[in-house]
């Protein structure tokens, strides 16, 4: 079994603007290699937008990976075209599409205006 070590993300100022990692609470999550990162976390009620239903056809459920990437799955290729699609960067990845076989430390990338 797999951690998933998940940071909380400081809301961005303006969109598109990337958000800078917290400094606040760490949620410790059970993650697998039979369950993607979504459906692990969607499990232990992490709130992550997913509108697609985890088809890799929106982009909204991208997590930053900061640490133990190499743990996880590798990205095929509709991943890698959302990804693209979205303006996704190279630590980034869909939460749907994405399997951790070891323990990798993440942040769920929000778009959430700061007020």
């Amino acid at each position: 079994m797999a951690i998933l070590k998940v940071h909380r993300a400081a809301p961005v100022g303006l969109p598109g603007e990337a958000p800078a990692p917290a400094d606040g609470p760490v949620d410790l999550i059970p993650g697998s290699a039979a369950f993607s990162i979504l459906n692990s976390l969607l499990a232990a009620g992490e709130a992550i937008p997913h509108d697609c239903g985890g088809k890799a056809r929106c982009g909204t459920c991208r997590i930053r990976v900061l640490q133990g990437g190499a743990g996880l799955s590798r990205p095929g290729p509709g991943e890698l075209l959302r990804l693209a699609a979205v303006g996704g960067g190279s630590d980034e990845r869909l939460a749907c599409q994405a399997f951790a076989a070891r323990d990798v430390e993440l942040e769920i990338v929000g778009r959430v205006r700061a007020e």
